[in-house]
This record gives structure tokens, sequence and C-alpha cells, in this order.
């Protein structure tokens, strides 16, 4: 990671320090949480059961690419709420989450496979109207360095009830080491009802993002 990129992220992590409780990777005990995510360079599929109000388990799948390598995966997830801080007005929480998984990947015409244990972190805060995450994911594989960072932080237009679709602006901060060339900067609509949550954005580079997740 480079220190250009800590650069960008700092200040505004500073501000919000962590990621929606309508967002969470898991919800409450007995539950299932299901998501999609689609963009040109990114494809996952994933879900988790919720074992207890504080540990869930899962399954993903994934595909990605950059402009040298292309990555197809597979992994099983362990995801613990380590803390969580609760006030009147706002949530903040604690994520520890844990994968073991396989990878594929393709360069030049040469494929590789590998095994890897991932590690990574999660902060989120969320109110009635603001929101923020920050989440870090370690992977080494095939000799590179894959990991992840990503830096979420947005506001909601108007409060809802819970009957009705409550639409957020959220910036999105994004990077992925060896595929990714620049640092992603993603504004995205967010549309939150009941169960269901919904993300559309166009990044900076022209490349449209969609991100669904439903809790059974």
């Amino acid at each position: 990671m480079s220190p250009k990129f800590f650069a960008l992220i700092i200040p505004p992590l500073t501000l919000f320090f962590s990621l929606s409780v309508n967002c969470a990777p898991m919800a409450y005990k007995g539950s299932v949480n299901s998501m999609t995510e689609l963009s040109e360079f990114y494809k996952k599929i994933d879900a988790n059961y919720a074992f207890t109000a504080k540990d869930a388990v899962g399954l993903k799948l994934f595909n990605a690419k950059g402009s040298q390598n292309a990555l197809n995966g597979g992994e099983l997830t362990y995801i613990h709420r380590a803390l969580r801080f609760n006030t009147k007005y706002s949530q903040s929480n604690v994520w520890l989450m844990g994968s073991a998984g396989y990878l594929e990947k393709k360069k030049s015409g040469i494929t590789t496979d590998d095994t890897y244990l991932s590690p990574g972190i999660q902060l989120d805060y969320e109110t009635k109207r603001l929101y923020g995450m920050f989440s870090h994911e370690i992977l080494r594989a095939t000799g590179n360095n894959f990991d992840k960072t990503k830096l979420q932080a947005g506001f909601s237009f108007y409060e809802t009830g819970y009957e009705e679709t409550q639409p957020w602006f959220i910036f999105e901060i994004m990077n992925t080491n060896t595929l990714s060339e620049k640092v992603e900067f993603i504004p995205t609509l967010r549309l939150i009802n009941k169960a269901l949550y919904f993300e559309a954005g166009v990044s900076t580079e022209g490349d449209p993002k969609f991100h669904l997740m439903y809790t059974f």
C-alpha cells in the first residue's frame, strides 16, 4: 500500500470511523446474509449464516481482473463482531474476519494455483443520517500482494420509517494491490428497505458497480 493512498484515506477516516449497521457483514442470530457484487473488474457472490449474535460462517466465490492479472477464487469465511458501542443516536462496531481459500491466477497465458489464509478487519459507525466504514483485507498468494483497502463515507437524504425506502449518498475509495493501477473513487446511491439493500455507482474511471444484499 503506497503512502499516497494512506494520505488520501486518513483525513476522512478521522471523521468517519466505521461501517453501517444496515450494511453489516452479518445480521442477527439465525439469519442468512446473501450478497452479490458486480462491476467490470470485480464480481463476487457470497452468503453467511449467523450462528450466534456475534459470529457467522459463510462461502464466497469471486473473480477479479487487472491490466495484467486475472483471479478466480473461492473461500470459506468467518466473521466475529469483536466490539459494539451504542449511544442514544449512534452505533459503532469492530468486526474481525478471516477466510481460507483457493486462488487461480492467470498472467500472460500462464496459470498458477495457490491456497491462502486471509485475515481482515472492518470498522463502522452509523447514525440515522451519517455513515462511515473502513476495512482492510490481507491476501497474499501466488507470490503477490492482493491486499484490499476500502473506505466509505456518506449521508442519508432524509429520515424514513421502517416500511419506507431510505436513500443514501455514499462516496467510496478503494484499492487492491497488484490489480489496481489507480485508487478507485466511486460515488454511489444506496437504497435500504427492511432486509433489502441495493447500491449502484460509477467510478471516476467510468466503471459501473452494483451491490445487492438480502437478509433472510
